[in-house]
């Protein structure tokens, strides 16, 4: 993860000197999160895809802004978080997801759980079924519980960068998604061995 973030803080520097290949390497390291994070906010694909492709405009329009390199995630998903708002405030789409059609047919979801001792998510991964059962459940929470599940658990973004992507305070991400794992915990207790215990 060091190394990755180290890769992404260089290709910033070198982005933010004008090189356009530096950019596209960072677009091509994002893009999926990008889309995947806005395709669980907005209903329509091809408007989710829309919102992305200008998520990446604005952030190489402004990149000269950006302070700190190694913030680059949470910055391009605050900027995606503001698209959203500009939707919705536009009224161009609802902004719920009301199909489970997130993903490639053969994406594998991880069931929101707690962390372990050494950092790493618990939880098990799905597919099928299972993971059309995972959606919907994330599906139905609140706008702003969905944004924190889908960065944090399926995007692997710590709280810090969250916090930055959301403009609120690392305690309200924890908030939010604490809330969010108990609401899904009680939706996916049956597809989880021993959640009454573990969770």
């Amino acid at each position: 993860m060091n190394e990755k973030r180290h890769e992404v803080e260089e290709l910033v520097i070198r982005a933010r000197a004008g090189e356009a290949a530096a950019f596209e390497a960072l677009y091509g390291m994002h893009q999926a999160g990008i889309y995947t994070f806005l395709r669980s906010q907005v209903r329509d694909r091809d408007l989710a895809a829309d919102m992305a492709q200008e998520t990446f405009v604005r952030a190489w329009e402004s990149l000269a802004r950006l302070r700190k390199a190694g913030a680059f995630r949470g910055w391009l998903h605050r900027i995606a978080q503001n698209l959203v708002r500009d939707v919705a405030k536009s009224g161009r789409a609802r902004l719920e997801v009301v199909e489970s059609s997130l993903g490639d047919a053969d994406e594998t979801v991880r069931l929101p759980g707690p962390r372990s001792e050494d950092g790493n998510p618990e939880g098990e991964m799905v597919s099928g079924e299972m993971r059309k059962q995972v959606w919907e459940a994330i599906e139905e929470l609140p706008l702003e519980q969905r944004a924190a599940v889908v960065m944090h658990h399926m995007e692997e973004m710590s709280v810090a960068e969250i916090a930055e992507a959301m403009g609120v305070r690392a305690g309200t991400v924890m908030s939010r998604l604490a809330r969010a794992r108990a609401s899904l915990r009680g939706k996916l207790s049956r597809y989880v061995e021993g959640s009454d215990e573990g969770m």
